[in-house]
């Protein structure tokens, strides 16, 4: 964890703002916390720094934390976004984790917030990590030789030179047996003149 979390808090009550600061120095947690009550405000918070976390009411006059929520989705979507809400409605707290909340905390139980946040910030940097090692996995992928293809398996019966004792392969093209052999050793062959063999036969 980083020695100072940058925590963004929408909330728009300085009581509940006061309990809520408290609870995680109560904690532990070494941050720098930053309060916004409007739409505006943090739009342009979460754009000239993202934060490590974001904690936020459920429902302030002017801005809804759902809106917020959906605001940090799209700029911000590797931050944490924890709702500290008054309600107890399940319905909305469904909700919540359906909208793509990391967690909820109940204002009347913020003993619940520091278990929630180090939870919500350990999961993150998991995330992190696993991105940073992605591209040098893909890296590692694609520095590999590529493996050397087979080669197929040739079926039915091979001609075999009865002359020079070279075998017609697939292609057409006739090649030494002892190499034809090595790669196919299960094929079966029976007599034949090459081209090559059967001028010189007839020239002779």
């Amino acid at each position: 964890m980083k020695k100072e979390i940058q925590i963004l808090i929408i909330e728009d009550s300085a009581d509940d703002l006061f309990r809520i600061v408290r609870e995680l120095k109560r904690g532990g947690l070494v941050f720098h916390a930053k309060r916004v009550t409007n739409k505006e405000d943090f739009i342009a918070e979460i754009q000239s720094q993202t934060p490590d976390l974001i904690l936020s009411d459920h429902g302030l006059p002017s801005f809804d934390g759902f809106t917020a929520l959906d605001i940090a989705q799209k700029k911000c979507p590797a931050v944490p976004f924890i709702f500290v809400t008054g309600s107890n409605d399940r319905g909305m707290v469904a909700e919540m984790y359906e909208s793509g909340a990391t967690d909820y905390v109940y204002k009347n139980c913020l003993s619940d917030l520091m278990p929630a946040v180090r939870q919500a910030l350990s999961e993150a940097e998991e995330r992190a990590r696993e991105n940073d090692a992605r591209p040098e996995l893909e890296l590692d992928l694609r520095s590999r030789p590529t493996p050397i293809a087979e080669p197929k398996a040739e079926v039915g019966l091979r001609a075999i030179c009865s002359s020079c004792k070279r075998v017609q392969n697939n292609n057409g093209n006739w090649e030494r047996i002892e190499d034809y052999l090595l790669k196919h050793s299960q094929a079966t062959v029976s007599l034949a003149l090459c081209p090559e063999c059967a001028q010189v036969l007839s020239a002779g």
